[in-house]
């Protein structure tokens, strides 16, 4: 989305070195799986190139199936601000939100 573009290109002005972020899962909490998001300076071998708007996302090969059709959006609110994933692949999450499955 695009406050999810402005976002990332906020993050990333002060790291040149990195070229974008990359989003994988990884198994963790109640439910299975969750999200990873961490800078990258460069694209691996196996990865996806997203680019919206200037804005280079990689996405891991384990996890390209699992977020086919996926937006990533940013939120903020008077508590917490945060990426989130609209992943229309979950069949179910756990209640704290942590972990979904597929």
């Amino acid at each position: 989305t695009p406050s999810a573009v402005q976002k990332i290109k906020e993050l990333l002005k002060d790291k040149p070195e990195h070229v974008g972020v990359k989003v994988g899962v990884r198994t963790r909490g109640c439910n299975g799986l969750s999200y990873t998001l961490e800078y990258t300076k460069s694209k691996g071998e196996s990865d996806e190139e997203v680019v919206q708007d200037g804005v280079r996302v990689f996405i891991e090969k384990k996890a390209q199936l699992t977020l086919l059709g996926t937006e990533m959006d940013y939120v903020e609110d008077k508590l917490s601000s945060e990426f989130v994933f609209n992943n229309p692949n979950i069949k179910g999450t756990c209640g704290c939100g942590e972990s979904f499955n597929i």
